[in-house]
Formats: structure tokens, sequence, C-alpha cells
């Protein structure tokens, strides 16, 4: 099994904010990587006034049959099985992307920045799109204000300065996934899962607010809880059925524990990036940058890689090859 995985460089220059790398599971072995940075058109520091990320990095990743497409802030760019770049997609509603889904035939794509999940189709042409802060439920449950957004412009560069994330309507819709042919979006900043065709609140669990990822796994739900530095397990109903706590395995407490030079105490073990690897076994990434290996129903941790002992570079994006 080989093993692709996004980084995230926060505090860094834009140029050097992140990388895909591909790694051999079983041996450890960096088989190839490549930076992500956002070149088209360009961001610059002085465009972006955020250091902790923004702009940086790489984001969600999806394979596409034998390409993979990594996510960076308002573009997917594509890469074979090498990390040879074959190409990019780019479109005036990509802003601050983060997670990414496959649909088989059309490819979901959550615009953060602006709080929308948009769907394309595999050369980039806009299908459909959803917008939390439209959604009238939302709007009376939330007590959301409209985002005065012109979707006929390029809104690619315009909301870095502006930082979104501090208006009190902003949800930082953060992930997407459909299931049974029904859209979900996870709602970072209310700790919330949406069903969109049903127009319905799944999970509202205020304990995982600024959470990251959105899984359906079997008969489960499974959402990283960034800053509780577990993996949530919900059923498909929504309810609360146990947590995965990173900090009970001793060789991830020596992670969190270890002298480090850190710039903001509270990312230590910062958890974002979630996938299957089969009906069995997840792996689970967290800062500073690790992926660990765990068996689902028993807890059991099996593996674990550390890339970095840097708590400044992150896991975003995950996804097992096998």
């Amino acid at each position: 099994m080989d093993v692709f995985f996004s980084t995230v460089v926060r505090q860094a220059p834009v140029t050097q904010g992140g990388e895909l790398v591909r790694i051999n599971w079983a041996t450890k072995k960096i088989i190839a990587r490549k930076p992500l940075t956002p070149t088209d058109p360009p961001i610059t520091e002085k465009d972006d006034p955020n250091p902790r990320g923004n702009a940086r990095g790489g984001r969600g990743i999806i394979r596409w049959g034998d390409m993979l497409y990594a996510a960076v802030y308002h573009s997917l760019l594509l890469f074979d099985t090498d990390l040879n770049p074959k190409g990019k997609i780019t479109h005036n509603l990509f802003v601050g992307l983060h997670e990414l889904y496959n649909n088989k035939d059309t490819i979901w794509v959550a615009s953060t920045a602006i709080d929308g999940a948009i769907c394309i189709d595999p050369l980039g042409n806009l299908l459909e799109s959803w917008w939390a802060r439209e959604n009238f439920k939302l709007q009376r449950h939330c007590k959301l204000n409209t985002l005065p957004i012109n979707k006929a412009i390029d809104n690619r560069l315009l909301w870095l300065k502006l930082q979104p994330n501090k208006h009190p309507s902003h949800t930082h819709l953060n992930a997407v996934a459909v299931h049974k042919g029904q859209l979900y979006v996870l709602l970072n900043r209310f700790g919330l899962v949406y069903n969109t065709k049903t127009d319905s609140i799944l999970i509202e669990d205020p304990s995982i607010i600024g959470c990251h990822n959105l899984v359906f796994f079997d008969d489960r739900i499974l959402i990283n809880d960034s800053q509780g530095k577990r993996v949530v397990v919900y059923s498909q109903d929504g309810k609360f059925i146990n947590e995965i706590d990173l900090l009970a395995y001793p060789e991830i407490l020596a992670i969190h524990n270890a002298e480090i030079d850190c710039y903001e105490e509270k990312k230590r073990l910062f958890v974002r990036g979630l996938t299957p690897i089969d009906d069995k076994r997840i792996l689970v990434g967290f800062s500073p940058a690790t992926i660990a290996e765990i068996e689902l129903d028993s807890g059991r941790l099996l593996d674990i890689y550390q890339y970095s002992t840097d708590i400044a570079v992150c896991v975003h994006g995950l996804l097992a090859w096998i």
C-alpha cells in the first residue's frame, strides 16, 4: 500500500507552504514529493495576511482513475502516481478549498472561504452548487446572514484580506460527502453535519466545533475533532457511538509531549486528515505531520509514521492507494 498526503506549513512563505508526498506504507520510504503552491493566479504574502495557513500548502486529495487531484487554495492540481504534474483545474468559485469528494462521475469541492459546496465534472465544468448561508433553515437555526457574493465574477482572490472566518455568519463549510445519493456537508464552526437533500440536520455536536473531515465508513460516520485530539464515531442516524482518543496511545502521547519549538501550543496534535484503508482500518493525520493507522473496531494502533517534528507542518489531505 502507498499513502499520499498533503501538508500545510504554517508561518511559511506561500511558495514553501506545503507538499504532496507519496510514501510506501510498509517501508515508510518516501517515493516522491512535490511542492503545492497556488500559481494561477499567484498568491504572495502581501496578498494573504493570515500566516496560519490560508493560501499555503495542500488540502484535500482524491483519486480519479490513475490520477490524483490535490487541492490548493483556488485550484485542483493533477498528478500521476509518480507525482508528475498533469494539469490544473480552477474556477471562479474556488475560494479557500478544503476537502474533496469523488462521486464517480463528478467531484464535490468544499469552497470553505465562501461557505459553498461546488460540484464539477473532471474537466472543471460547474454542474451545481449549494450554499450554507443561503439555506433558510440554517439561517434560522444558526442565525446566519447571506454572504453578499457575486457568483458570476472571479472570486478566487477577493476574500484573502477580508477573512470571512471572522464574520459571525461564516460556517466554515470544510468537508463534503455523498452517501446513498445524498450530499452532506460539515460546518466546522457549529459542529454540524447537514443533509442538503432532505434539508435537515444529521449531527449537531458542540463538542466537535472546529472539526475536520467527514467520512461515511460502513454503517458509521467518522469526524475528526481537531482540537479535542480524537476521532468521533456516530451512527448513520447521527447518534454518538464512541470516540478514538489519540492521546490514549503511548506512541502518540510521546509525540504530543515531545520538546518542540511550538509557535502555537494548541496546534500540538491538531487532527486533520482522515481516510479509510479498507472496511476495518483508517488513517488519521495530525501535527506535527504524522499519520496513524488504526483498526476501527478494536481501536488498536497498528502503525505510525512521522514525517516532520516541526509543529508548523500539518497533514491535511490523506489517501490510501492499494
